[in-house]
């Protein structure tokens, strides 16, 4: 027995010394805390929850809205604008009158698709070496019957009558006041040596003269007949 303790005493003295030793160690616990056990696992607690939170939202607010987002809510903002307009009272279109017919007194000739509105002097000088003075417009009183001579200077007072055409109205005021209405039948040109357009005619008609040329030896002829 003895030997059996001398054998053993001193390997039973070294597990006696270390399990005193240990003794401390074995029955003591460390206290946990919520952020003890959130470090541990690795997951962040409320408080740096809310922290990252805030970060989060600050860097989306500093960071620029994507091409892709942006274009939409542009022409979201834009389809929601409304355009200042400035509205004008709206009036009532005045009633168009027709414009009042030209009196027409003695010794007067118009022509009113042309604008032409002359007083007609009476020319006596049956021969034609007067003469025409150059203003206004003048009827030979040589004509044959039936024919209303009519004449005035081109460059002057007549020159408008070199546009007129077949169709076109004259209307002139006789010595007694009468109007009379004509519609134009044709137009032509004749050398000064020709007298017809001077003669007399079966109706009514009416002739105006001008000069064609610059030295007055051919001349433009219009006819009118009465309506």
């Amino acid at each position: 027995m003895k030997q059996f303790l001398r054998r053993w005493r001193t390997p039973l003295l070294t597990g006696v010394g270390i399990w005193v030793l240990s003794f401390p160690l074995l029955t003591s616990h460390p206290t946990i805390t919520p952020r003890a056990v959130a470090a541990a696992a690795h997951v962040p607690d409320k408080t740096e929850v809310g922290d990252l939170q805030l970060l989060r939202e600050l860097g989306a607010a500093r960071m620029p809205i994507p091409t892709s987002e942006a274009v939409p809510v542009a022409a979201a903002a834009a389809a929601t604008a409304r355009p200042l307009v400035a509205t004008a009272p709206v009036r009532a279109a005045a009633p168009v009158r027709p414009a009042a017919p030209v009196a027409i007194g003695a010794n007067r000739i118009v022509i009113p698709r042309l604008g032409v509105n002359l007083a007609v002097g009476w020319y006596g000088d049956c021969l034609g070496r007067a003469v025409v003075p150059h203003y206004g417009a003048w009827r030979w009183s040589c004509a044959g019957a039936n024919n209303t001579y009519i004449m005035a200077h081109n460059p002057g007072t007549f020159t408008p009558i070199l546009g007129l055409h077949a169709g076109d109205i004259v209307k002139y005021g006789d010595p007694s006041g009468r109007l009379h209405t004509y519609r134009v039948s044709s137009t032509t040109i004749v050398s000064n040596t020709q007298m017809w357009p001077l003669g007399a005619t079966s109706g009514a008609t009416l002739t105006l003269q001008t000069c064609w040329t610059w030295d007055g030896t051919r001349d433009f002829i219009v006819r009118a007949v009465e309506i």
